[in-house]
């Protein structure tokens, strides 16, 4: 379990991150979205912020050996690969300019992370599903 648990930790560590840095540089900043109200886009901002949070709270409140946490886990890698892959398509939000080269490399990338959540949550699972033999 230890491994499944590292891999984890790690994986969403650089998922927040790489959430911390689309939300609070410039990337996102530099794109319009003049079709949205700014309620809309205040509650996109929301969201982002508050996927942001769970996952640090999941990283301080460590992963415990509870099938719970691997399964608020594999929801948190949904949510970010649910993120990146609609921005990516250019389903939500649409910005009248088309987004840079370096946005798009961290949102591949942030993407590729969600993917990498999501299997080292679903083996964390299994591991803690399987009792350690002593």
């Amino acid at each position: 379990m230890n491994k499944a648990r590292i891999a984890v930790l790690a994986i969403l560590t650089l998922s927040v991150i790489n959430l911390c840095f689309m939300i609070f540089s410039n990337l996102v900043g530099m794109r319009a979205f003049p079709d949205y109200s700014p309620m809309v886009m205040t509650l996109f901002n929301v969201f982002l912020i508050t996927l942001g949070l769970l996952s640090i709270w999941q990283l301080f409140t460590g992963i415990d050996g509870h099938a719970m946490r691997g399964k608020i886990l594999l929801l948190l890698a949904v949510e970010f690969f649910a993120v990146y892959v609609a921005d990516i398509a250019n389903i939500f939000p649409r910005s009248t300019e088309p987004m840079g080269q370096t946005p798009f490399a961290v949102e591949i990338f942030g993407a590729v992370l969600a993917v990498l959540l999501f299997v080292s949550a679903s083996w964390y699972i299994k591991a803690v599903n399987v009792p350690e033999s002593v």
